[in-house]
């Protein structure tokens, strides 16, 4: 047996699926592939799939993960030809590798944002300016109210011709986890509008040292 880690992008309209269904697509696309998929033993055997980081229904992603195990070891490249055959349009594999991180490393991601509204460049640079923004968020305790500033890392601010581009790196994983849902809604809430969001994909994962989650 052998664990590998397959790197892929989530665009177009595969954005829209859930996790539940991506699941299985990936599923169907690995038995029509003919990979030698390892199953688990017992009276309900099932494929052996796993995905680090889930991704939000609605984003896209160039950095989404998988990891299978096969019955016996397969060149990386064959892997990644026979599964991008079988995968339907929107989902791409892009890499393939031994897994070198678990999940409970994941400490961050990074995400582009774009943004419709003339003048939410300089809407943005205020909303930054606050030393706290408090956004009220559900635990297991029931509502509390956070103060997601410190969570929030503008890595850049880019303005378009009907809006901006926002890249941000928020906290993701085992210990934290911030959406960029709750991150426009707080500055919709600020700019006491909607905000149009036109897109957003996820470009990387980072560990909790810092170093890109492989």
């Amino acid at each position: 047996m052998k664990d590998y880690r397959i790197v892929f992008e989530k665009t177009g309209l595969m954005r829209y699926i859930s996790h539940l269904d991506l699941n299985r697509c990936m599923i169907r696309a690995i038995r029509r592939s003919g990979l030698p998929a390892w199953y688990t033993e017992g009276f309900h055997p099932h494929m052996y799939l796993m995905f680090p980081l889930a991704l939000s229904l609605g984003a896209e992603s160039l950095c989404e993960m998988m990891d299978i195990r096969l019955t016996e070891e397969v060149p990386e490249e064959e892997i990644l030809r026979r599964l991008n055959a079988s995968l339907p349009v929107g989902l791409h594999a892009t890499q393939v590798r031994e897994p070198k991180n678990v999940t409970q490393d994941i400490g961050s991601a990074v995400y582009t944002v774009e943004l419709a509204g003339d003048d939410l460049p300089a809407v943005w640079e205020q909303f930054l300016t606050q030393p706290e923004i408090l956004v009220e968020k559900k635990t297991k305790k029931g509502m509390k109210t956070v103060d997601i500033r410190p969570q929030i890392t503008c890595e850049a601010a880019e303005p378009t011709p009907d809006g901006l581009c926002l890249t941000l790196r928020l906290p993701a994983g085992n210990e934290g986890n911030l959406n960029v849902s709750v991150v426009t809604d707080a500055l919709a809430a600020f700019a006491e509008r909607p905000v149009q969001v036109k897109n957003v994909c996820r470009i990387t994962i980072f560990c909790t040292d810092g170093e890109v989650f492989s």
